[in-house]
Parts: structure tokens; sequence; C-alpha cells
């Protein structure tokens, strides 16, 4: 039988990475809902900050932001409306390897069969959720 100093050991080294794991997941959570509204608004502003500073889109990488949103604005906002309906999934963890390993994901309309489309969301440097990318890598 377990001796309640034992218990409470276990339960006070236990607890932190319990809080940790909760953490993180409404860290996601926080950003995701920002997101979510700065997308449906539009939100240049906001988006921006949320944003990673070295940011992939479509087929290039380190695009800049002013040129995303561009991208977004042109064919009469299809990509703005590809966003908005893929914001209407869960992300999930994305399984792969290379530059989006360990980051959430979401999948989006490719405008192109050969092609997937997903919205890429990982941590920055200092452990805060970014938007990482929005591309169409070979599948």
């Amino acid at each position: 039988m377990y001796q309640p100093r034992t218990l409470f050991l276990a339960a006070v080294l236990l607890l932190p990475a319990l809080l940790l794991g909760q953490n993180s997941t409404s860290d996601f959570n926080s950003f995701f809902g920002m997101f979510k509204t700065a997308v449906a608004q539009k939100d240049t502003v906001t988006l921006k900050k949320l944003m990673t500073s070295s940011f992939d889109f479509m087929y290039a990488v380190n695009v800049p932001h002013a040129e995303v949103f561009a991208g977004l604005d042109s064919d009469n906002g299809q990509q703005w409306a590809n966003l908005q309906q893929a914001l209407k999934n869960t992300p999930v963890t994305y399984n792969g390897n290379g530059p989006y390993k360990n980051s959430r994901v979401l999948q989006c309309v490719p405008n192109q069969p050969i092609y997937q489309c997903l919205v890429v969301f990982n941590k920055n440097g200092q452990n805060r959720w970014r938007w990482k990318a929005m591309v169409m890598p070979a599948r």
C-alpha cells in the first residue's frame, strides 16, 4: 500500500507536467480564437501580429506580409474564402517531417489537384503560437 507521503510527492511532481500540457492547449486555443476572429474580419493589422516574421505562402518561403495579403485579396478574395473555410475545421498535429514538424495544421483547398493546401501554425522563439504558412507543397 502507498504511504500518504508517497502519494503527495507523486502528485506534487506530476502536477506541473499536467498543468503544462493544459497551458499549451489553452495557449493554442486562445491564439486560434484570436486568429479566427481576425480572419473573419480580414483584420490585417491583427493578423500581422499573429504571423511569424518568416512566412511561407503558396509556393514561396519568407514572403513579406504585404504580399501575403495581396495574394489573399487576388482573384476576388478567393484565398480569403479558402482560409475562412479551412477555419471551420479543427487543427491537427502535422505528422510529417521538414519545416512544419511539430506544427498544427488545417487543410485548405488546393488550386491544383496535384497539391495539398495547408494552413500551418507553430511556436516562435518566445514559445508563442503564430501563423507560419499557407502553402501548397507537392504531395
